[in-house]
């Protein structure tokens, strides 16, 4: 059986394509498969796959991002699914064998996640999430973990399939979020890797519709966390943010 399925969605950004393929650094490990699902481009993406190292390709007209996530999902043979959407890099040439490393000598591990670097346009680094969130890097992970924010990315998290549900298409822009929580919400056991795991480009659709997505990612956590506590959470979330602010300038 395969050990873990890494899923990169694209449509029409062939540019950031090549950036997340060119990050691999090396053939797949032993173990591993790599899918590409598109959403029918029309910019060479289409093209370029066919020659990129992708064990499966997926071609055909989606609903959106989330509606091609899912098609990678049900796809997935890995015993754990990765996803690395296009424009978003593995940190190292090594990201790949360490989290395999991981998945392989703590088997009893449902999820896996760690710390992302954040690049700009230029994939210049930004600084690690760990570092520029005013939230505590979280040492334990549970549905808890979200309350005031999320605390890690998305590309830096690895779950075990079986307990991975589709994602709402119901979201547009903050269907991650709530389909990482749900994963939590059965209370598997997770793990924090000691490595970078992905570094996330800034400028993607949930930053691109930025009020949209703050809106989604509201009322995702009010239906998860109930209204009231989900308010208090966002005043704390503001209050923190503020003090967080200050303190950078001294």
């Amino acid at each position: 059986m395969l050990k873990l399925s890494i899923v990169t969605i694209n449509f029409n950004n062939l540019s950031g394509l090549q950036k997340t393929v060119e990050s691999m650094g090396s053939l797949l490990p032993e173990g591993v498969e790599w899918i590409a699902v598109d959403g029918n481009s029309n910019d060479g993406s289409v093209e370029y796959i066919s020659e990129a190292p992708f064990s499966l390709r997926i071609i055909e007209k989606d609903k959106g991002i989330y509606d091609a996530m899912n098609k990678g999902l049900n796809a997935a043979q890995g015993e754990y699914v990765w996803f690395m959407n296009s424009g978003d890099r593995f940190h190292s040439g090594d990201s790949v064998s360490n989290m395999l490393d991981y998945l392989v000598r703590f088997p009893e591990v449902d999820c896996f996640y760690g710390d992302t670097e954040f690049v700009d346009e230029k994939y210049e680094p930004m600084g690690l999430i760990s570092k520029l969130k005013p939230q505590k890097f979280p040492k334990v992970l549970n549905k808890n973990s979200f309350r005031t924010g999320m605390s890690i990315c998305h590309q830096s998290f690895v779950a075990r399939k079986s307990i991975c549900e589709e994602y709402n298409l119901n979201y547009r822009f903050a269907a991650d979020v709530d389909w990482v929580i749900r994963i939590l919400d059965k209370n598997p056991v997770t793990m924090s890797v000691d490595f970078v795991v992905a570094d996330f480009a800034v400028g993607g659709s949930s930053y691109q519709h930025t009020k949209k997505a703050m809106k989604e990612r509201y009322q995702i956590l009010g239906e998860h966390y109930g209204f009231f506590a989900n308010l208090l959470a966002h005043i704390w979330i503001v209050i923190r943010r503020i003090i967080f602010n200050l303190k950078g300038r001294e």
